[in-house]
């Protein structure tokens, strides 16, 4: 990988911009060349032009710190509340929509997620944290949907079994994406919609519920 040098503190003052927000975005361009375990809190820092007293009043760890990355970019709302919203940003009406939301959500932040998925690859163990926090408000949050909107489609196997086949595919296709074997052509955002119809074709199909 080219080696680029980071965003300086002059680069992102624009009006509006908080300091909160120019240390994830330095903090992103630097894991994104050197890892989540090369990034050092000095680094960022330095980085960012500020002591590193004043970077842990912001990001008291470099796991929270991860965490502010994924709410600020809208992925998640709030990893450690049980009703959080997970993946999803909106109610769908369907499940074709659902899966369609969830998709462009991970597509919005494709970078940030390449990243995690090479940090949890290697092991590192703030990323396995909380991609595994991610990964169960997913889950909780795609129970309480099928409960509330699907409950003839989880009859049999019930909604966790049901959540865990729709959480694995998403990370299927995303993977597809990512490994360029989805045939999205230029249009990947159309590619995921077309296979969350699929999907909730089949399903339905199964349950024998009527069409979306």
């Amino acid at each position: 990988m080219t080696q680029t040098s980071p965003p300086q503190s002059g680069h992102l003052t624009a009006t509006g911009t908080t300091q909160r927000q120019r240390i994830l975005d330095i903090a992103l361009a630097l894991m994104a060349q050197r890892g989540v375990d090369g990034t050092s809190m000095r680094d960022l820092a330095s980085a960012a032009g500020l002591n590193v007293a004043s970077l842990y009043h912001y990001f008291p760890s470099k796991r929270e710190l991860l965490v502010a990355v994924l709410e600020e970019r809208g992925f998640i709302s709030d990893l450690t509340s049980p009703s959080s919203a997970s993946l999803t940003r909106d109610p769908a009406g369907a499940l074709a929509d659902l899966l369609d939301d969830v998709l462009r959500s991970m597509l919005e932040v494709e970078d940030f997620i390449r990243l995690m998925m090479g940090e949890v690859m290697r092991g590192d163990e703030t990323a396995f944290a909380v991609g595994n926090e991610l990964f169960a408000a997913t889950q909780a949050s795609l129970e309480r949907w099928l409960e509330d909107s699907e409950p003839e489609m989880c009859q049999g196997p019930g909604p966790g079994a049901v959540a865990r086949m729709l959480r694995a595919m998403l990370v299927g296709l995303f993977f597809e994406h990512v490994a360029g074997v989805l045939d999205d052509g230029d249009d990947p955002a159309k590619a995921f919609r077309l296979r969350a119809e699929e999907v909730a074709a089949v399903l339905r199909s199964r349950s024998g519920s009527g069409g979306d």
